[in-house]
């Protein structure tokens, strides 16, 4: 049986939506059923389940203004849940672990076609230092506990995801939900949509149904490090311009004083490749499906 953390947020619900279509056993952590956060708390929750693997996707996430204003919270938080997750695991049984990591935790100075060989060959980048040495400690963690006890993981290394129950925070949030929310109120009241930068950096933005399907399909067929991405980039200008024909919203001022990031991360998925996996959505289809998605829901939809 599966013990899946983080099943609320946005990677989490995709992965236990695959779960449920596709009929595997698996248990949910919820926070009114264990505090990750709490050693015992989460040793409890496994003593009393006995799962066989792991599917970790808990984390707390924040977009590039977030992890400026709270980089000592996203650390510790992180760090914690990591180390529980892993350390109760392994004590109750536990030998395969698959875990969500980050491109964030990659060297800063890093830019094209980025290998997972490369992961720790430097220091990420300042604006998001917090949240990246938290994934690479779990990283630590997991080998040192594969050389000592024999355990086997996967460590699925996502690209920016988006989709339908994300966060969508226009000021500490990443990029395509705070769009997708700014799209949708410029839409609903008549104004302009304020837009970071001058639209020149490039991603690569996957589908969080494909980003699911990926984790899982790794899990089940690799070992090691994996990047999770399309392997094709966009300028933000391309999601602007996406976003604008979806919701009909032609007034854009960018604003040309806020920081853009770096201009280029694009990632080798040659190994993703190998396995067999390809992705299903466009990202036409995808901002489409994400947009309707909050269309219908915008009064409800998370923070």
């Amino acid at each position: 049986m599966i013990l899946l953390t983080g099943a609320t947020g946005l990677l989490g619900s995709a992965i236990r939506q695959n779960l449920d279509r596709t009929g595997g056993a698996y248990v949910c952590t919820s926070r009114d059923a264990v505090d990750l956060t709490d050693f015992n708390s989460t040793l409890a929750f496994f003593q009393e389940h006995r799962p066989t693997s792991v599917v970790h996707s808990a984390a707390r996430v924040h977009g590039l203004m977030g992890n400026s204003r709270f980089p000592a919270e996203i650390f510790d938080e992180n760090l914690t849940i990591n180390y529980n997750v892993i350390a109760a695991g392994y004590r109750t049984g536990v030998r395969k672990f698959n875990v969500a990591s980050t491109v964030a935790a990659y060297p800063g100075e890093l830019t094209e076609n980025i290998h997972e060989s490369q992961y720790l060959m430097g220091e990420p980048h300042a604006g998001e230092s917090a949240y990246a040495h938290s994934k690479r400690a779990m990283l630590a963690q997991l080998e040192a506990y594969a050389k000592q006890y024999g355990i086997s993981y996967s460590y699925a290394i996502f690209t920016n995801l988006y989709g339908p129950g994300d966060r969508f925070d226009t000021e500490n949030g990443h990029v395509v939900p705070s769009l997708v929310a700014k799209f949708h109120h410029a839409a609903r009241t008549g104004t302009a949509v304020p837009v970071w930068g001058r639209g020149r950096a490039q991603r690569d933005f996957i589908y969080i149904d494909d980003a699911a399907a990926a984790m899982l399909h790794v899990a089940e067929t690799g070992e090691g490090r994996f990047n999770i991405a399309t392997g094709t980039t966009v300028p933000i200008a391309e999601v602007v311009q996406i976003l604008s024909d979806i919701s009909g919203v032609r007034d854009i001022q960018w604003q040309h004083e806020k920081p853009e990031g770096q201009l280029t991360r694009s990632y080798d998925v040659s190994r993703l490749r190998a396995t067999g996996f390809a992705p299903r959505f466009s990202l036409h289809e995808g901002l489409e499906r994400t947009y309707r998605w909050y269309e219908q829901n915008w009064p409800d939809v998370r923070t």
